[in-house]
């Protein structure tokens, strides 16, 4: 795998931690201010078998090996036999099925309908060109299912870059066509070119392809691999390989293309015939030159629907059973262990197709939940509480792991006593520790003040909730809980969160920390009372290409329901602020939360107003 890291660490640097001053973002914590005084930080003996231990766990399940720990890859499943090896040897009980696998299937995979999805080409003198799925033409993975015919434009490369005096889409009209393109850019091995000679340009990616054919008002592509590319063979690309960003887009062979331009060939403004793709790729290779033009007589019928797959996955579940009066009261301590595998959804790096290894995200986190699980069974005396270790999956999804078991709880939420989650804890800076959701029990904060005794942390206690994690639905449900957090960095969701990054030290420091906090909620004589004002939640979920948000989905029973919102609503404008970026919303809804906020929707050619009260009912 082919990474260009942000900067060089050696193992040592994970044993031995690093400056806090090491790519540092500017606001580290979403939307709280640093603590004015950092705590004295205090001197903690480290057990280097412990730390060895930990460090081990965490570089294993974000290897390669892993290949990011996406829910229904064959990653995942070592990923998952990894956790249950170390549950049995710490001597975890497993649920009354023998196994420690509480199963959900969850559709994370986004496949062509094969029935559904068709391309013909229609052309001069009644020519008829039916083209066979996955033999002559790959549909490329959307997110609409179309239905969509148009006349052809030609448009060379795809390409629009005013920086190298090169426009694809310059003096033609394609707006409402189907364009047609080659892959990747001109002077593709020329030392000399514009585009960053024989190295690929920014320019040569699909998305930037999408984007500039968006701009362009094309209603659709057709792309043919370049010489280079096809020359030992034409091979047609993975279904999911570009990001089509909506826009319907299909991959044909050259042999197609060819075809076509046998009967129909393109001009050159000297009135040359070009009746291949290899003379137009010579042709502009040559000068530079775009020769885009309507590909006169020829039309495309295209369409295509999508589905998703479904796919098993399972939370990883371990008990220790309590004893005493409080025996029969729970502690669930958590941390999500899938990812993003290839970075197919989520990711911070767009166009990437590489492995998202989330060695931070959240390897740290499970091999926290691990580590506390050996700790606290190899003791002589059980805790006052039940203790239930999980492994969440599906996070990275939308919390289905942790939503799931909130639905299907091992023992009842009504009698249990707090949730420990842990997400992101491998990057400790200037020894300060994030508790969010830290005041959602009055009886939370003293066992958090009086565990940080020994350790000294800069505790940072953001007033408000945060719901990016899996402590949310335990929230929404009035376990108190509370999410253990070092910060967010700048390579999260990115390929670069890789283990070599990480402060393993701190994280074991962190581990520490939490295990007297454990320890102090076992013991409590009473378990904490939920307190906290549940997070106002819209209810959709957005997407934001190109600067327009998009509904993709509408949780059912939610105030976006209750109001009208739709699917495929296209949210224009909320309190009069133009809406281009899902954050906008967002941060819209924390400054007016409680008000009632006016949105203006496009809904079709329709425009759509509507009022939404933020706040719970």
């Amino acid at each position: 795998m082919r990474h260009k890291h942000l900067f060089k660490m050696t193992f040592t640097a994970c044993i031995l931690g690093f400056a806090s001053t090491m790519l540092v973002t500017s606001d580290n914590v979403i939307g709280q201010e640093a603590s004015e005084k950092a705590a004295e930080k205090k001197e903690v003996s480290i057990d280097q078998d412990a730390l060895k231990q930990v460090t081990y766990d965490i570089k294993y399940m974000s290897s390669d090996e892993m290949g990011g720990r996406q829910p229904g890859t064959p990653g995942i499943k070592l990923c998952e036999d990894y956790i249950v090896a170390e549950y049995k040897k710490a001597g975890l009980k497993p649920l009354a099925d023998g196994t420690y696998f509480q199963e959900m299937e969850v559709g994370n995979t986004r496949v062509v309908d094969k029935a559904a999805t068709a391309l013909a080409l229609s052309g001069p003198n009644d020519a008829k060109v039916e083209l066979k799925l996955g033999k002559n033409f790959q549909q490329l993975l959307g997110r609409r299912d179309f239905d969509l015919s148009s006349d052809l434009v030609f448009v060379g490369y795809g390409i629009s870059a005013p920086e190298h005096n090169y426009d694809d889409y310059k003096g033609v009209d394609v707006e409402g066509k189907i364009v047609v393109m080659i892959r990747y850019e001109p002077q593709s091995e020329d030392e000399s070119s514009v585009f960053d000679g024989a190295d690929t340009s920014r320019h040569s990616s699909g998305s930037q392809k999408v984007a500039a054919a968006r701009r362009a008002k094309a209603a659709g592509i057709i792309m043919v691999n370049d010489s280079v590319n096809a020359a030992s063979a034409d091979e047609l690309v993975q279904a999911d390989r570009f990001r089509t960003n909506g826009l319907p887009f299909a991959q044909v062979k050259r042999s197609v293309l060819d075809d076509l331009l046998k009967s129909s060939p393109l001009n050159t403004p000297t009135g040359k015939k070009l009746s291949s793709v290899k003379a137009i790729e010579a042709q502009i290779d040559s000068n530079l030159e775009p020769i885009s033009q309507v590909m006169d007589g020829w039309s495309a019928n295209f369409k295509s629907a999508f589905s998703i797959k479904k796919t098993k996955t399972s939370n990883i579940i371990g008990i220790i059973e309590g004893e005493g009066p409080n025996a029969d009261e729970t502690i669930v301590i958590g941390a999500h262990y899938d990812h993003l595998g290839m970075g197919d959804y989520g990711s911070r790096a767009p166009g990437r197709k590489e492995i998202h290894n989330g060695a931070d995200d959240n390897a740290t986190g499970t091999a926290a939940v691990i580590e506390l699980a050996r700790r606290f069974n190899k003791r002589d005396k059980k805790p006052g509480r039940r203790l239930v270790f999980v492994c969440f999956t599906a996070e990275e999804m939308g919390l289905l792991g942790a939503i799931h078991y909130c639905e299907n709880p091992l023992f009842p939420l009504e009698t249990t006593a707090a949730m420990i989650n842990f997400d992101m804890i491998g990057w400790l800076r200037d020894n300060k520790l994030t508790l969010y959701n830290w005041n959602s029990s009055a009886q939370l904060d003293p066992v958090f003040d009086s565990a940080n005794a020994d350790f000294g942390f800069d505790l940072n206690k953001p007033p408000r909730a945060f719901a990016g994690s899996d402590h949310l639905p335990f929230n929404q449900r009035d376990v108190p809980n509370v999410f253990i957090h070092t910060g967010q960095t700048a390579v999260y969701h990115t390929p670069e969160d890789d283990f070599e990054t990480l402060d393993c030290e701190g994280a074991l420091k962190v581990i520490d920390y939490s295990e007297k906090v454990v320890d102090e909620l076992a013991s409590m004589d009473k378990k904490p009372v939920f307190g906290a004002p549940k997070p106002f939640r819209l209810g959709v979920m957005l997407d934001d290409d190109n600067g327009v948000v998009t509904v993709e989905s509408v949780t059912p029973n939610s105030a976006a329901e209750k109001a009208g919102l739709q699917k495929g609503d296209v949210i224009v404008e909320m309190n009069g602020e133009a809406m281009t970026k899902r954050r906008d919303i967002s941060r819209l809804i924390r400054r007016d939360a409680g008000k009632t906020a006016k949105f203006k929707l496009k809904r079709g050619e329709t425009e759509v107003n509507l009022n939404i009260k933020l706040k719970n009912d």
